[in-house]
């Protein structure tokens, strides 16, 4: 599709030489990009009309597994090969070296990760996360993974995570993002797997068949259906509880409570809230260390207006000659001189990559180029 510019102008003061271009990707997209020569900066800004019918946010796994990693660029075509009318992509959590993002993750309904505590090394309790509704309706808050099992006697026990390596005593559940088996777990742990398969759900509630029931290690996780793993007293207990044939409910929640979520993803931190630089606030927030907050570097991050009517997507270019990073502080101020009213940073430096139609229109600052990582948003036309 031929872009329609709107918007290009110039303008010159004792400080700063500023290039501003607006562009028109589709009807509801917009692309801004600044070229700040003199203060040397190149910024990318997506601004989409979430509200439109044909338009949605979409969170994408690298290669839909947990421990694995792709371009930015290489999700947006892989869905695009998929048939999905992909406009923009974004990159998106922070991730371990082999993919795993470190917060929870829901990618279409599906959840890809889900724990009660984020894996950052740098905070305790769990990163603030994008959440997207069926309705596109858009929050930001520290989302906290709140799941049951109802067993066939309506005993409702507590499930800890999902498609992450559980601590001892634990119910854990494992789907397809998990991969083809189950993780390797200490061989002094006593396990019991139950293999699910999906027969109905009434909202948030989960109904399976319990199909198989095995206590060997590494087992099979179905496509289509889940394994149910609980270990040591948890899985003396379930063994008794649970028989093949039974029906079990689950009931995934997260906490604050938001029916049907469509997509959740984290980052970290919160830089905007209620139109508040929230790193003026506190340097510190979720744990930001000095180094990360007060250098400038590249930054990824996304955020949306008061009336939650406008999604935007931005990249800072950072650590190249021309293009120096913000702190954390300036980057906030950024978005709310965009009119961001609730911004989350996103995981930048290398990582930072903006792919419109295709084409990664920032400069990521690697010298190998774009990076791979764990997972990515996307702008998806219906």
């Amino acid at each position: 599709m031929k872009l329609l510019t709107i918007l290009f102008f110039s303008f010159y003061s004792i400080f700063a030489q500023t290039n501003v271009q607006e562009t028109q990707i589709i009807d509801g997209v917009v692309h801004k990009r600044i070229v700040n020569q003199s203060d040397t900066l190149v910024i990318n800004i997506l601004k989409v009309d979430i509200k439109r019918p044909d338009l949605t946010i979409r969170a994408v796994k690298a290669n839909e597994l947990l421990g694995t990693k792709e371009t930015t660029s290489q999700m947006f075509e892989r869905y695009r090969l998929s048939g999905f009318d992909v406009i923009a992509a974004i990159n998106a959590d922070f991730f371990e070296a082999d993919g795993e993002v470190v917060s929870n993750m829901i990618s279409n309904g599906e959840i890809v990760k889900a724990v009660k505590f984020s894996d950052s090394p740098f905070n305790e309790l769990t990163n603030s996360q994008l959440a997207v509704d069926n309705n596109d309706n858009l929050f930001i808050d520290q989302f906290v993974y709140s799941g049951n099992l109802i067993l066939p006697n309506g005993i409702s026990e507590e499930i800890n995570r999902v498609n992450s390596k559980p601590d001892s005593n634990s119910i854990v559940l494992y789907n397809r993002f998990q991969g083809k088996i189950t993780p390797d777990l200490p061989k002094d742990w006593f396990v019991v797997d139950f293999v699910m398969f999906p027969l109905s759900s009434t909202g948030d509630t989960l109904i399976y068949l319990t199909n198989g029931k095995t206590t060997f290690r590494n087992f099979e996780v179905p496509k289509d259906g889940l394994v149910l793993s609980a270990n040591n007293k948890y899985g003396h207990y379930l063994d008794r509880e649970i028989q093949v044939g039974d029906t079990i409910k689950i009931v995934n929640e997260f906490s604050p409570k938001i029916r049907n979520l469509k997509s959740l993803v984290g980052g970290w931190p919160v830089l905007v809230k209620d139109g508040q630089n929230m790193i003026r606030r506190n340097h510190s927030l979720e744990g930001v260390t000095e180094k990360f907050s007060e250098n400038r570097h590249p930054r990824s991050g996304i955020g949306f207006s008061a009336d939650k009517n406008t999604f935007y997507m931005i990249t800072i270019d950072g650590r190249q000659q021309s293009s120096r990073g913000m702190t954390l502080l300036e980057f906030a101020n950024l978005m709310i001189t965009e009119g961001i009213y609730y911004g989350l940073n996103l995981d930048g430096g290398g990582s930072t990559t903006m792919v419109i139609n295709g084409k990664v229109v920032n400069n990521p600052s690697d010298a190998t180029g774009e990076r791979l990582v764990g997972n990515s948003l996307l702008i998806i036309r219906e």
